[in-house]
């Protein structure tokens, strides 16, 4: 008996434990930038909402911001792979614009993209190019003015 009761709190503790990594989906997450080759974690963190992304799958478009600009697009899902099409953006002059330069050439460059737990990854030709991570979405917007 004190093995059956044993081996029904591992089951029972395996299950709750693998609950708790379940992952986010894709959709309906805010997802923000915390590590890209070319843009130090100093510009990655300047601001709540710098270098964000939010997929909405009511009407296959992507938003987000880079360190300066505001921008926006179509986006379409075939399992893992995701591309980006249809990219607009506001164009304010800002310093540390390479930082957004680099951002928005990755972001051309995406072709496939895994979510494991709270994480986000984008890759280009079997390569990573960007992680990023789940925000609450009023951290990621901007301050009312």
């Amino acid at each position: 008996m004190k093995k059956f009761v044993a081996a029904a709190a591992l089951l029972f503790a395996m299950t709750a434990c693998g609950g708790a990594h379940k992952s986010l989906p894709l959709e309906g997450t805010t997802w923000k930038l915390s590590e890209m080759k070319g843009i130090p974690a100093t510009a990655i963190d300047a601001e709540a909402d710098f270098f964000t992304l939010q997929f909405n799958a009511a009407d296959t478009m992507v938003a987000g911001r880079t360190n300066c600009n505001r921008f926006f697009g179509r986006y379409e899902l075939k399992g893992s792979r995701l591309s980006f099409d249809q990219m607009g953006m506001t164009r304010m002059a800002c310093p540390d614009m390479a930082y957004e330069d680099a951002f928005v050439k990755m972001l051309s460059e995406v072709d496939r993209y895994a979510v494991e737990g709270r994480e986000l990854k984008l890759y280009g030709e079997d390569r990573p190019l960007a992680t990023f991570r789940a925000v609450e979405a009023d951290a990621a917007a901007p301050a009312a003015e």
